[in-house]
């Protein structure tokens, strides 16, 4: 017996489309939905009109209401066999651009047609038009969207002057009000609002999960470019912007009680032995150890960053000579008693400190600050590591050049 092929939707995994937020998926996996989401329209109107025509087929002109079932069939059709199309070439592009647009006009072609025979084209359709731009907007390209809006404004104001002008009939679909002389709407139609605000209340739902991911993405990303992704302390581009503001605040609002502005940098002694004996999984265990140290030991206020590999860097505001020492002797402490357990092997690691201030008033450039504890840090590598050194103006650049020489 020949095994039943199944149809595309019905095992999503089989063709790499899983049951994800749809922002995520590839743009054809998206069009796909809208257009199945589109397809709704025309399914439900069209019901609801043969039903109009069996039940109460007296508040119909039966020629266009005929019309108007065939549009709904023919579009039916054409948009079940693109879709049919794109399930199967969605195994070999990622994209189909005419799709594309087929989809966002053939949304908005349904909904003006339909506003147009009813007479709700300013009401009804075009709270679904306005529904419609927010889901398709996360979900397609937003310069299209914004073309299609435009366009549709035109026809709208069009529509509206010719309605006004009296060159067509208003509503033609219908041949009697669909409102009762006291403005009570009659069963039939009573039924047709109810249907269209289940439409609307599914669409809103939609509208606001599309904008609530487009929130939490936008906050990912956000935070993805502002942290280190290992250990979640800022970048080192984010260190140097949060530390510029602070530079700024301090030379506006400088407190005569705390005139400086310190900088501890931090270097790994021998990282390279425990990425090269244990492997790179062992260094990021280190790595994730030393953030978790240094934001413990420091002050809610004081910026903590990665700086590059295994190197760190904490900005101390308000923080004099003596201060930045004790706190960076404090975090070199807290580093050489830790001990990081990766597997059975227990990680004893120490670090170099180099520690410069800097008078809030005197400091031109925050640059200047960092080069003055890179410089102090370097002091602590060549003169044996695990120490806390504090810049020292006297060396000379000549012979700073040589330590760092001997260090490479």
């Amino acid at each position: 017996m020949a095994r039943h092929q199944e149809w595309p939707w019905r095992n999503l995994d089989r063709y790499g489309l899983t049951l994800t937020n749809p922002m995520d998926w590839r743009a054809i996996d998206r069009h796909i939905l809208l257009a199945m989401l589109v397809m709704l329209a025309p399914l439900c109107l069209g019901g609801y009109l043969l039903g109009t025509l069996a039940i109460a087929p007296e508040f119909l002109h039966i020629d266009v209401a005929i019309a108007l079932l065939a549009f709904y069939a023919v579009f039916s059709v054409v948009f079940g066999s693109l879709i049919t199309s794109a399930f199967f070439l969605r195994r070999q592009v990622d994209e189909w651009r005419s799709f594309e647009y087929v989809v966002i006009y053939g949304f908005i072609v349904v909904v003006l047609v339909t506003g147009y025979l009813t007479g709700t084209y300013l009401s009804h359709a075009l709270l679904l038009l306005l529904l419609g731009v927010n889901i398709t907007s996360a979900l397609s390209d937003v310069d299209k969207i914004r073309v299609a809006y435009w366009q549709v404004g035109a026809v709208l104001i069009f529509m509206t002057g010719v309605n006004l002008l009296g060159w067509t009939a208003y509503a033609p679909l219908f041949s009697q009000s669909v409102y009762s002389p006291a403005g009570v709407p009659f069963m039939g139609w009573f039924f047709a609002e109810t249907l269209l605000a289940t439409i609307v209340g599914a669409l809103v739902y939609l509208v606001t999960s599309a904008i609530k991911r487009w929130v939490v993405r936008e906050e990912l990303f956000k935070n993805m470019s502002k942290t280190d992704g290992l250990t979640q302390l800022t970048n080192r581009s984010t260190f140097i912007d949060q530390a510029s503001k602070e530079l700024a605040r301090g030379k506006r609002f400088v407190d005569e009680s705390r005139p400086w502005i310190s900088c501890v940098m931090i270097d790994l002694d021998h990282f390279k032995e425990i990425n090269d004996t244990l492997g790179h999984a062992a260094g990021d265990a280190t790595l994730v150890d030393v953030s978790r140290i240094l934001k413990n030991n420091v002050r809610d206020y004081d910026e903590v960053g990665r700086y590059g590999g295994e190197e760190f860097s904490v900005m101390l505001p308000a923080t004099g000579p003596a201060k930045a020492r004790a706190i960076a002797e404090r975090l070199r402490h807290a580093i050489e008693a830790s001990e990081v357990h990766y597997g059975d092997r227990p990680i004893r690691y120490t670090a170099s400190f180099g520690v410069a201030s800097q008078r809030y008033a005197q400091l031109e450039e925050l640059n200047d600050l960092l080069k003055e504890a890179d410089a102090a840090l370097y002091d602590a590598k060549r003169s044996g590591r695990n120490r806390v050194v504090f810049y020292d103006p006297e060396v000379g650049a000549g012979q700073r050049r040589k330590k760092v020489k001997a260090l490479g």
